[in-house]
C-alpha cells in the first residue's frame, strides 16, 4: 500500500520539485517560495528512499527463500543418493525385484528436487538413478555419491551466487550459470538479476544525476545572501567490495565526480588493480562484464585519486580514490548506485542557500553611442582554484572587479580590471562578436556576446551582481534541468544525444522494464501450466507400463512452470507499484 500511494510517486515527486523553482523564480526574493524549494526537495529523497527500502526488501526476501530452497534441494539430493544405494543393493535380477515404495521414495524426491532446479535423469545399470542439472553438472552420481549447491556472496555478501560444492571435496566449489538452473532457484535468482539489480541501479542513476545536475548550476548562481551558491545535496562515498582472493592490503572508494551525474550509466563495475594504472569495466545485471566498456587509467603511485580528466574525459561520471597497498591483480566491484537512492542527503536546509541570480552582472554606459549591448551570459566555473589567473573571487566578487570592456575600433573589444590590468583583447570577424572570452583564448569562468553595432569608445561595465535579489537567471537554468538529457543510457557510447534521456523518461524506462519483465512472466507461466496440467492428466491415466519417460516430461514442465510462477509472485507487487506511482 505504501509503495502503490500516490504519495510516494518519484514522477510527481519531481515535477512538484521543478514546479516550485518555477514558482519561485516569479519572485526570486521571496523566503518562503524558496522554502518550498527546500521542502519539495526532502520530499522527493524520501520518495526515493521508500522505494528503494521497498527493493532492498524483496532482495533480503530473495536471500531468505534462497537459504530455504538451496537447504530442500540439497536434502532432497542426499536422499535420492541414499535411495540409490538402497536400490542398488537388490541387485539387477528378478529373484529380488525393489520394493515399489523405495521407488515411489525416489521418484517422489527427483519431483521434488525439479520443483527447486531444472535437472535431468538418466538411468544406470545398477538400477541407480543419475541426476544432473540443465547445465550438465552432476547432483547425483553412481555409488552414492552426490554434490551440494552452496550460497556464496564474492565480492558482495549481500548478493548471494549458486555453487555447486564437491561433499567429497568441500573445499571445491563450480560456477553454476544461473540462465540455466531453472525451478524456484533459477525463478529467484532471474528476478534478482533481471528486475531487482536493475530497478535499484536505475533508482540510483536518477537520484544521482538529478541532484548532481542541481548541485552544478546551483554552484553557478549567486544565493540569497549574495555569495557563490554551493551544494544543495550531499551524494554518497560507497565502498568498493574486495575479491576474496586479492593479495594486497589496499581499499578503492567511489563517488560521483562533481558535474559528472549525467556520465553515469545504471552499472556496477569492475576495477582490476595492473602494472601501472587500473581498469574499470561496466558489468551488466548479470554481473558479466560489458564487452567494450573498458576504461585503462595510467596511475603513477598510491594512494591516487582519478576521474574523468584522467581517462579522456569520460570515467562514467566516477571519482575513484585508491588507497596504498594495492597490488597488481586485485579486483574490486564497484556499486555506486545500490544504495545511492536511499544515501543522498540535504546539504542545506537554509532556503537563502537557493542560488537563483547570476553572478554577473553587465551593463553599457548611457553615453555610447552605438547600440551594442551584452547578451547570451553564460556561467561555466565559479571555482577560482580552477581558472587560470581571473575570475570569481568567493565567497562574493570578482579578482579586481568591476572589469570594463571598451569598444577600439576595428573589431576589437579590450577588457581590463579595475587597476587597469588587461583581462583580454582580441580582434573579431566583422559583426561576429560571440563569446567574447573564448574568442580571446581567456578562461575566466563565465562568457557573453555582444549584440548589436558598437562604436570606438563605447564601454561596458561587468561586475559582480551585488544586491542582484530579483535576478532569476540561474534560476531559470535550474528549471530548465528537468527536460534536459541528463541520464545515460548504457556505458558503449557518449553520455550525450540520443545516449541520454530526462528524469521523466528515464523513471518511465524503469516501469517499463519491469512490465515488460512481467508480463514475459506471466505469459511464460500460462503456457507452461497449460502443459504441466496436460502431461499430468496424461502420466496418471497411464498403468501397468514404465512411467519413466512421462515423468522425466512431467518433471521438466513443472520446473519451468516453477520458475515462472516464482518470478511473477515475486514481481508483480513491484511492477503494480510502480506503475501506480508512475501516474
Amino acid at each position: 500500500a505504501l509503495f502503490s500511494n500516490p504519495a510516494n510517486s518519484i514522477a510527481t515527486g519531481i515535477n512538484d520539485l521543478f514546479k516550485q523553482f518555477q514558482i519561485a523564480n516569479n519572485e526570486p526574493a521571496t523566503v518562503a517560495n524558496r522554502q518550498l524549494i527546500i521542502g519539495s526537495s526532502q520530499a522527493l529523497l524520501d520518495k526515493f528512499n521508500t522505494l528503494s527500502s521497498l527493493v532492498l526488501d524483496q532482495d533480503n526476501f530473495v536471500n531468505q527463500q534462497l537459504d530455504i530452497y538451496t537447504g530442500e534441494a540439497n536434502a532432497y539430493i542426499k536422499q535420492i543418493a541414499d535411495l540409490n544405494i538402497e536400490i542398488a543393493s537388490f541387485g539387477t535380477g528378478a529373484s529380488r525385484p525393489v520394493p515399489l515404495d523405495l521407488l515411489d521414495k525416489r521418484d517422489l524426491a527427483i519431483k521434488n528436487l525439479s520443483e527447486m532446479v531444472d535437472i535431468r535423469t538418466l538411468d544406470a545399470d545398477n538400477g541407480e538413478k543419475l541426476v544432473f542439472l540443465a547445465t550438465g553438472q552432476s547432483l547425483v552420481v553412481e555409488r552414492g555419491d552426490f554434490s551440494l549447491m552452496a550460497l556464496r556472496g564474492d565480492p558482495d555478501p549481500a548478493e548471494r551466487e549458486l555453487k555447486l560444492q564437491l561433499s567429497s571435496r568441500s573445499s571445491v566449489e563450480r560456477d553454476i550459470d544461473i540462465d540455466l538452473v531453472g525451478g524456484k532457484i533459477g525463478g529467484l535468482l532471474s528476478f534478482r538479476e533481471e528486475i531487482l539489480v536493475p530497478t535499484q541501479n536505475r533508482l540510483g542513476q536518477l537520484a544521482l544525476s538529478m541532484t548532481d545536475a542541481l548541485n552544478t548550476q546551483n554552484r553557478l548562481g549567486m544565493d540569497l545572501n549574495g555569495k557563490i551558491g554551493g551544494n544543495l545535496f550531499t551524494l554518497p562515498v560507497s565502498s568498493g567490495f574486495a575479491l576474496s582472493d586479492n593479495t594486497g592490503t589496499g581499499n578503492v572508494d567511489v563517488t560521483i565526480e562533481p558535474g559528472q551525474g549525467g556520465s553515469l550509466p545504471p552499472n556496477d563495475f569492475l576495477l582490476t588493480v595492473e602494472a601501472g594504472g587500473v581498469r574499470i569495466q561496466a558489468l551488466d545485471s548479470a554481473g558479466k562484464v560489458v564487452a567494450g566498456s573498458d576504461k585503462v587509467v595510467a596511475v603513477g603511485g598510491y594512494p591516487a585519486t582519478i576521474n574523468s580528466a584522467d581517462a579522456g574525459g569520460d570515467l562514467y561520471g566516477l571519482e575513484i580514490t585508491l588507497s596504498a597497498g594495492l597490488a597488481v591483480g586485485d579486483q574490486f566491484e564497484l556499486k555506486p548506485l545500490s544504495t545511492a537512492s536511499r544515501t543522498v542527503q540535504m546539504a542545506t536546509t537554509r532556503p537563502e542557500d537557493i542560488a537563483l541570480a547570476a553572478p554577473v552582472r553587465t551593463e553599457f554606459t548611457v553615453n555610447n553611442i552605438g547600440n551594442a549591448q551584452i547578451s547570451d551570459l553564460t556561467v561555466t566555473d565559479t571555482t577560482p582554484a580552477t581558472l587560470p589567473a581571473y575570475g570569481f573571487d568567493t565567497p562574493s566578487g570578482l579578482i579586481n572587479g568591476p572589469w570594463t570592456m571598451t569598444y577600439v575600433g576595428g573589431n576589437s573589444f579590450e577588457i581590463v580590471d579595475n587597476l587597469g590590468n588587461p583581462v583580454a583583447t582580441s580582434t573579431y570577424p566583422s559583426g561576429q562578436y560571440q563569446d567574447i572570452f573564448a574568442q580571446a583564448g581567456v578562461d575566466v569562468g563565465f562568457d557573453f556576446s555582444v549584440s548589436g553595432v558598437p562604436n570606438v569608445g563605447d564601454t561596458f561595465t561587468i561586475s559582480f551582481n551585488d544586491g542582484g535579489f530579483n535576478d532569476n537567471r540561474n534560476g531559470l537554468a535550474l528549471s530548465a534541468i528537468q527536460t534536459e538529457q541528463t541520464t545515460r543510457l548504457n556505458p558503449l557510447s557518449s553520455p550525450t544525444g540520443t545516449n541520454s534521456v530526462n528524469f521523466n523518461q528515464s523513471y518511465a524506462q524503469m516501469v517499463s522494464l519491469i512490465g515488460e519483465r512481467t508480463s514475459q512472466g506471466r505469459n511464460s507461466e500460462a503456457a507452461t501450466g497449460a502443459l504441466l496440467a496436460q502431461t499430468t492428466a496424461w502420466y496418471e491415466s497411464l498403468s501397468g507400463v514404465s512411467l519413466d519417460e512421462e515423468a522425466s516430461n512431467l518433471v521438466r514442465f513443472q520446473q519451468t512452470y516453477a520458475a515462472a510462477a516464482r518470478i511473477i509472485s515475486t514481481s508483480q507487487t513491484v511492477f503494480d507499484t510502480l506503475l501506480a506511482a508512475a501516474r
